[in-house]
């Protein structure tokens, strides 16, 4: 048997839609973000979907979103620490145009981000190692509820893309409550990307809006 692992990131919150930078900064779920986890719910449920443990960031704009999810579906979920959102030093709370002007240039892979955040390689391996506990748990369907940064440096660290050079990483999107689907074969060690960023449960507020 192999793991089914879906990751999801959290819906809208205010900090989002007014463009501020949350790291670790603890913004809730917007009235819109309530209404997309309760979408992704409903869908979720009318197609059968199930999972054996839902996972959750600590991070109360996640927390939020793993309950509306866990509530529909009748599935306890747990938090753990290694899936919160990458510590964005002084760029925290900030309007996102602002934070630019606080670098000089692109910082190495092995430099603190805006000044006091977690480097590329120290998000990289917090993700890498959250994946290898998931991995570790019995054969099964999981579902993480985190954050974009770490979600795709988590996707990275299975698709084997290492931070590297004076750049920005490759980006890899998830909208709000935009999920990807992944397959892991314990025998082969092979992982198969099965969807990246779906979002087709938010057809339904488009439609009532």
């Amino acid at each position: 048997m192999n793991h089914r692992i879906t990751f999801l990131r959290h819906g809208v919150t205010t900090a989002n839609v007014e463009s501020v930078i949350q790291g670790q900064l603890d913004y809730p779920l917007s009235e819109a973000g309530v209404a997309q986890a309760r979408a992704l719910a409903a869908a979720w449920r009318r197609a059968g979907t199930r999972f054996d443990a839902i996972i959750s960031s600590p991070l109360v704009r996640a927390r939020r979103t793993a309950e509306i999810i866990a509530e529909a579906l009748g599935v306890a979920f747990e938090v753990d620490e290694a899936w919160q959102e990458r510590r964005l030093g002084e760029a925290e709370g900030r309007p996102g145009d602002e934070t630019f002007a606080l670098l000089e240039h692109p910082p190495t892979p092995y430099e603190p981000v805006f000044r006091s955040g977690e480097s590329e390689w120290d998000l990289y391996l917090r993700a890498a190692g959250a994946v290898q506990s998931l991995v570790r748990r019995p054969p099964g369907a999981y579902l993480v509820v985190s954050h974009g940064a770490i979600l795709n440096a988590a996707l990275r660290s299975i698709l084997g893309i290492p931070p590297r050079g004076r750049a920005w990483p490759t980006r890899l999107v998830f909208d709000n409550t935009g999920y990807a689907v992944l397959e892991y074969e314990p025998e082969s060690a092979r992982w198969s990307l099965e969807r990246l960023n779906e979002t087709s449960h938010l057809r339904s507020l488009e439609a009532g809006a």
